[in-house]
């Protein structure tokens, strides 16, 4: 009787797509990732060592015993049957070990390591021995020679054709110029070998990868639509606010045209730095040849409003794929750690080829579109990533044009390895960076305090005297600094004595937030005027909750929003009031740039009055620790005087600031960074650089009946399509790793590190819950 489910007549790399019989040719697999991994690699010098990477890296699937894996797999799928786990049959050993063998020294060795770590996580160089080894050194090496047997069989090139050494830096060149270098050749093979795969069990959405829209194309329809969809609604163009922003604009198109390298873009808030800024990237990436812009910000709440911005603009002509959003990672790659769960770890689970877990892989964003509005999270902890996912991205950086919006909040502590590679980017790969905040940071010049660029690299679109010139026009509120520490109580009795019902509460936790809520609530605050925001919310669900704040500010409706900071940089929304609890000065001036926002505030008469910017000490609560409650108290020796107005309404203030802040914010945790980096400790940077204090996992909220049919249809597929990652990340809210571990009965599984949220999801004020509880511990600042 004939095996109804044969086995393959050549080594292959995968088994076959869903309710298919066609296997993936290994040597078809080698040979393509190996040409994409080459043509990747051509901005790098590095061509013919992509190549070999790209070729040698699944080599350790000649393996005889990986050949059953596959076969086993196979079978298991179309009996319904569990699979084989895959951790007694590594494969990406043996590729590593050719290299290391057929190459000299210390290019070998590095390129070993990138070829390991293609799956599980590019490693520590100095590791790379006893990874090479593997858990009994002569089974590795019996095993290897099987392997290296089975591939002369189909003609693989087991032999360099070329010394390439000239291919790589010299090992006298700086060390990080290195460790970038081979970090962005990782990310060329492991993009290329997931496009192939993608290929393979997925060849639709892999066609639908290619957008065929250009930066030349985005900047005609940014010209057009700013006309017909910014300029032509103006009631009056010639108020002294639109003739600010429309000298922004100008002055934005004008520097475009200069050479690339670091700009700086001072604007006050309101000064329209959200189009300005774009309009200066498209017209500097076309006039330059770059081949992207990257717009990264440093909350959600931001990039879902700067999205539908640029998606406004560019969707009548090009489509709502114009614009490439990316924040949250819906696949999690990470190894979760759980007494009650049996989780494989982060290797075997990357090693996984069963179909569902080499499927899922496929979900990583690689940025090959000509518009990506992303976060600095997603950004910088990619830029100090070992996992593939995270790295799979980072070759399409080079020659990019990146816009760093409210750079102010980058960690103190991580400016150090951040700039450093910022540097490396303009130095050696093509990339524009841009600054871009109202309160600029004082990240030009070299001293003992801090590396940052060198002074003459910076160059300012709008002048320094103009800037200032420009926050004086829009002085738009006034600062007022109780003398005394407010309880939630004070803060009630406070807007009960100015009679005011329309106001924005911004504290520094989200403990705090939900304390004043629950403080407002027993004052008797009506329920249909109170809103709250902070990341215990969905995507979907702050979009709701500002939609309904803007129609109740315009409708001059009772109004109370009481958030968290991801309110007060770049949202756009209008209050006559602000209250603001003691933070860094930054954070300050970006929470009061919420307060009469336009200029419109006018009294009874119609004059134009400021709005109220209150600046008060809470008696209750906590400062999250670390570099922010050390900001705080230099904060507050600016705020302090009976000049606080004056001083922030100029932008050298800003400067000065933090000029004083480096001095006082410890250095050890990006000196430590650094020191990985030179030993080229690619586990260890990955481990200890983080833009957030905990590590998240992201779950799926059931937030409306879309979630729902969303996961359903998930559910019925068996993995992830491209699509449902963009579909998913409006319902998607991250949990500290702690809280993930803690909430196993308030989840589950729906496809290999897709999690959807059976636990509360309070729709009204709260958003997500455990137990009937909203979550009060406090994450970091940054939410990917």
């Amino acid at each position: 009787m004939s095996d109804p489910y044969p086995r393959p007549q050549e080594p292959v790399s995968h088994t076959p797509p869903q309710d298919s019989d066609r296997w993936h040719s290994l040597r078809d697999h080698l040979q393509q990732v190996a040409r994409l991994t080459a043509q990747f690699a051509v901005p790098l010098g590095a061509d013919r060592l992509g190549y070999y990477a790209g070729l040698w890296h699944d080599l350790g699937k000649y393996n005889p015993k990986f050949q059953d894996y596959l076969y086993h797999c196979h079978q298991a799928t179309r009996h319904g049957q569990n699979s084989p786990a895959p951790k007694s049959v590594p494969h990406a050993v043996y590729g590593a070990k050719l290299a290391e063998q057929e190459l000299p020294g210390d290019l070998g060795c590095k390129l070993a390591m990138v070829i390991f770590g293609h799956h599980a996580g590019i490693p520590n160089l100095a590791d790379m021995d006893s990874k090479l080894a593997g858990n009994h050194r002569a089974k590795t090496e019996q095993a290897y020679q099987a392997v290296l047997r089975e591939a002369e069989k189909t003609d693989i090139e087991l032999e360099p054709d070329q010394d390439l050494t000239d291919y790589a830096p010299a090992e006298t060149d700086d060390c990080y110029q290195q460790e970038v270098f081979w970090r962005f050749l990782f990310s060329c093979l492991v993009d290329a070998d997931y496009l192939d795969t993608e290929q393979h069990f997925k060849p639709t959405e892999s066609s639908q990868r290619h957008l065929g829209i250009t930066i030349a194309q985005l900047q005609s329809t940014f010209e057009r639509a700013y006309a017909q969809k910014i300029l032509k609604p103006l009631k009056n163009p010639q108020s002294p606010l639109n003739c600010l922003r429309a000298e922004i604009y100008q002055l934005c198109q004008q520097a475009a045209k200069q050479p690339p390298g670091v700009f700086r873009l001072c604007v006050p808030t309101g000064g329209g730095k959200t189009l300005s800024g774009l309009r200066f990237a498209l017209d500097h990436a076309v006039a330059h040849g770059r081949s992207r812009v990257i717009f990264a910000v440093p909350y959600t709440s931001i990039i879902e409003q700067t999205v539908n911005v640029y998606r406004d603009l560019f969707q009548a002509e090009l489509g709502p794929e114009a614009v490439l959003e990316h924040h949250s990672a819906v696949w999690q790659e990470a190894p979760f750690k759980n007494e009650n769960e049996s989780v494989m770890h982060g290797d075997d689970r990357a090693e996984d080829a069963r179909q569902a877990f080499a499927r899922a892989r496929l979900i990583a964003q690689n940025w090959d579109a000509p518009l990506i509005v992303t976060t600095t999270v997603q950004l910088f902890d990619s830029l100090f990533a070992n996992r593939p996912s995270r790295c799979r991205k980072l070759h399409n950086l080079i020659n990019s044009v990146i816009v760093l919006d409210e750079v102010q909040t980058l960690p103190i502590e991580l400016l150090d390895p951040i700039l450093c590679v910022l540097r490396e980017l303009v130095t050696r790969y093509g990339v524009t960076v841009v600054l871009c905040t109202a309160t600029q940071p004082a990240l030009a010049g070299q001293n003992a305090y801090l590396q940052g660029f060198a002074t003459d690299q910076v160059r300012d679109i709008v002048p320094p005297e103009l800037a200032k010139a420009h926050f004086q026009q829009l002085q738009r509120v006034n600062y007022v600094v109780p003398p005394k520490s407010w309880s939630w109580a004070d803060l009630v009795t406070d807007l009960q004595n100015r009679q005011a019902n329309q106001a924005l509460i911004v504290l520094n936790t989200r403990r705090n937030a939900l304390d004043v809520v629950a403080a407002l609530q027993g004052a008797g605050w009506p329920r249909e005027a109170l809103f709250h925001l902070s990341t215990l919310l969905c995507g979907a669900h702050r979009r709701q909750v500002l939609a309904q704040v803007r129609d109740r500010l315009r409708a001059g409706l009772p109004c109370l929003l009481v958030a968290t900071q991801v309110v007060e940089a770049g949202v756009d929304i209008d209050f006559p009031l602000v209250y603001r609890a003691e933070g860094p000065l930054d954070r300050v001036v970006q929470a009061a740039g919420r307060c009469n926002r336009e200029g419109n505030l006018c009294d009874q008469s119609g004059e134009p009055i400021l709005g109220q910017v209150v600046i008060f000490s809470p008696q209750e609560g906590r400062l999250p620790n670390g570099s922010y409650k050390t900001a705080v108290g230099t904060a507050n020796l600016y705020l302090q005087t009976d000049r606080v107005n004056q001083a922030l309404h100029d932008p050298k203030t800003f400067e000065q600031y933090f000029q004083e802040l480096y001095q006082t914010v410890g250095r050890d945790r990006g000196q430590k960074i650094q020191n990985s980096r030179e030993s080229w400790s690619y586990a260890e940077v990955a481990e200890q650089f983080s833009l957030m204090k905990d590590e998240t996992v992201p779950v799926v909220v059931q937030y409306d009946d879309r979630a729902n049919n969303l996961i359903q249809k998930i559910e019925r597929s068996g993995s992830l399509n491209r699509g449902d990652r963009d579909a998913l990340q409006p319902y998607m809210v991250n949990l500290r790793f702690y809280e993930f571990n803690q909430s196993a009965h308030c989840r589950r599984e729906v496809v290999p590190g897709l999690w959807f949220w059976k636990g509360g999801y309070d729709r009204q004020l709260y958003g997500i819950e455990i137990d009937g509880q909203p979550i009060q511990y406090d994450p970091a600042d940054f939410i990917p």
